[in-house]
């Protein structure tokens, strides 16, 4: 039962002038509210956006006769020739479905494997903020404003608004700072 379904199934009380005043549910509806709250707190703890659903290969094969394009792929260079077209021609897509279906197939190819990872949707982690950590943000973007200029085409490492190193290379920084946790680790430009 989807959150349309469920909403169908409330019963609103009301009040001599027809104001609603409050909400009755039986204890299924409750129980099956409580679960889609329960993983609203899951999701936003590590937070996914919307995936692009992986169409069944039958369907998929539907949608790409109708767009003119191969319905058939023999070997992991016919897929990968296909993905490289359709992400060329600005596409994602049909890439990523192709690239889904293709790592199912041939899931030891290296090629394949590298598509498929490239072109699955993105993960988002969600840090919950607090003030302290909205200042300290806050004092870093102050800092690459002020300081932008002053070290463009270099990498710093700044903390709480204070520059800790600044290098040519990621590695040259990295190996200047023990410690880079609440650091800010960027390149300028």
């Amino acid at each position: 039962m989807n959150a349309q379904e469920l909403l169908q199934q409330v019963k609103f009380i009301v009040d001599a002038e027809g104001k609603r005043t409050g909400v009755l549910l039986s204890m299924e509806v409750w129980e099956k509210i409580l679960t889609l709250v329960k993983n609203v707190d899951k999701d936003e703890k590590t937070h996914q956006p919307a995936k692009e659903e992986i169409i069944p290969w039958e369907q998929f094969q539907i949608e790409l006769a109708a767009r003119g394009l191969p319905t058939t792929y023999n070997s992991p260079e016919d897929f990968i020739s296909a993905i490289k077209s359709d992400f060329e021609c600005g596409g994602l897509h049909i890439a990523r479905q192709l690239a889904f279906r293709a790592v199912e197939l041939y899931p030891e190819h290296e090629q394949i494997q590298y598509y498929a990872h490239v072109l699955a949707p993105p993960k988002v982690t969600v840090v919950p903020s607090n003030p302290d950590r909205r200042k300290m943000v806050a004092a870093n973007q102050d800092w690459l404003r002020e300081n932008r200029l002053k070290y463009l085409n270099r990498w710093v490492a700044v903390r709480n608004g204070d520059l800790l190193a600044d290098a040519a290379s990621l590695d040259e920084l990295v190996a200047q700072i023990d410690d880079t946790k609440d650091t800010l680790i960027t390149v300028l430009y």
